[in-house]
């Protein structure tokens, strides 16, 4: 690789500080990973890893004070530890670890895939790119190469690093690493539920889902994700003598990413799906997940147990079971009801989730999709500058029904809003003539 390629790196700020902290120190330091990977793709270096010989204290400490930035342990015990400085763009992350062996080739031939395995020297002479493995090859062809035969072996989690790398970066995976990820698929249970749960929500976030699905199907590692044994048999052959196909359930994934992609407020809806419910499980990934698990005969069990498997929180499980429930008539959209009010109770009963939903119902094919487009277009223009009343005040309520202050009127506000989201009642005049009929006439609400 021609120096002059080298320049933005070897200029850039941070990376000589580290270098000049480390020549200090007399440590040799290199900037190594996914930062360096990026830079060489072209793409934006989103988080710095650096490796050093000796000072996995003192250089991290000296250079989070240079910067002002924080430093914080990942592992104390091993060394690694964080840097982060803030900035209006978005936190920079800067990752110090000890070389694993005594030279940088040996640390390297450690790590999961070629790609992974360059680095760049900080300290001394020699500046020039280090590449055992041809990675940067592997680059230019866009393959995911594991470093060693054994790989896998050493740490199980990279065969799903590995369908998350081909699908973050739109690669594919060598056949050689291929063949022993597909053989060594069992080894993904001595990983815990959280690392699994991690990558996989990763998988689902990035671009290609039935791709993705398809290779974590035919690897067996999905069936090794999702059920973990909570079903007798294999995860895909359950679903199949359910009478749903296995494709047809990832054509409800890609169906939504289409539409997402396809639709006039593209970036709003990027934007809003990337949203994290908790750290690594967006909105768009819990969207994908519920298209693939399906309606199926009792869908929000399935939801319940696969988001057990996957350890997620409350939050997330909650909306994963609202996604994954059956969406028809979910919503009355027919004539009067497709009032500013009754879009803004729809979206204020199920936010976050509301846009998630009908992206998913329109994916089924159970509202048109210009009809989703109408309601993501309020959502997004005019959801956010509508007050969350109620139709009536509670002094309308209490002369209405003929109470005073109490439960019965929280009761009340509660069933309108309930009437409201259904469609039911849009103006003052409709709310009265609801709570009349259902509160005054009946000893139990009607709705």
């Amino acid at each position: 690789m021609k120096i002059e390629e080298l320049y933005p790196l070897l200029n850039n700020e941070y990376l000589i500080l580290v270098g000049e902290l480390a020549a200090r120190r007399q440590v040799d330091a290199y900037f190594v990973g996914g930062g360096l990977r990026d830079f060489l793709m072209g793409r934006n270096i989103k988080d710095f890893d650096f490796a050093l010989s000796s000072g996995a204290e003192e250089v991290p400490v000296e250079f989070a004070r240079a910067i002002g930035g924080t430093f914080f342990w990942l592992d104390r015990q091993r060394c690694h530890s964080r840097v982060v400085e803030k900035s209006g763009s978005g936190d920079l992350v800067f990752d110090f670890v000890p070389l694993r062996g005594e030279e940088i080739i040996k640390d390297l031939q450690l790590r999961d895939f070629t790609i992974n395995a360059l680095a760049l020297p900080l300290v001394g002479m020699d500046i020039s790119l280090i590449d055992p493995f041809q990675g940067k090859g592997d680059l230019s062809r866009k393959v995911i190469r594991a470093c060693y035969e054994n790989s896998f072996d050493d740490d199980p989690l990279r065969l799903l690093r590995a369908i998350r790398f081909a699908a973050t970066l739109d690669f594919d995976i060598e056949d050689a690493t291929w063949m022993r990820l597909s053989e060594k698929a069992d080894l993904l249970k001595k990983v815990s539920p959280e690392r699994v749960r991690d990558e996989f929500f990763q998988i689902l976030t990035a671009p290609g889902v039935g791709a993705s699905l398809e290779k974590l199907h035919e690897s067996g590692l999905l069936d090794k994700v999702l059920t973990a044994g909570f079903f007798p048999e294999n995860f895909c052959t359950s679903f199949e003598k359910r009478g749903v196909a296995f494709k047809e359930r990832i054509g409800n994934a890609v169906d939504a990413e289409h539409i997402v992609s396809c639709s006039k407020n593209a970036a709003e809806l990027r934007d809003y799906l990337q949203r994290e419910v908790e750290g690594g499980v967006s909105i768009f990934s819990l969207l994908k997940l519920a298209a693939f698990l399906g309606e199926g005969d009792n869908p929000g069990l399935l939801a319940a147990k696969v988001a057990a498997r996957l350890r997620i929180g409350v939050k997330a499980r909650r909306i994963l079971v609202l996604l994954s429930g059956r969406t028809v008539n979910l919503f009355n959209l027919s004539g009067r009801n497709t009032t500013k009010r009754s879009m803004y109770r729809f979206f204020a009963d199920r936010e976050p989730a509301g846009v998630a939903l009908l992206i998913l119902t329109s994916a089924r094919g159970d509202i048109f999709r210009d009809l989703a487009e109408q309601l993501i277009d309020f959502y997004f223009q005019e959801f956010p500058k509508i007050y969350d009343d109620i139709l009536l005040s509670g002094g309308e309520i209490m002369a209405i029904l003929g109470i005073g202050q109490g439960r019965e009127v929280g009761e009340a506000v509660e069933l309108l809003k309930k009437a409201e989201s259904a469609g039911l009642i849009n103006d003052k005049e409709e709310a009265r003539e609801f709570l009349k009929k259902n509160l005054l006439t009946k000893k139990e609400p009607i709705i």
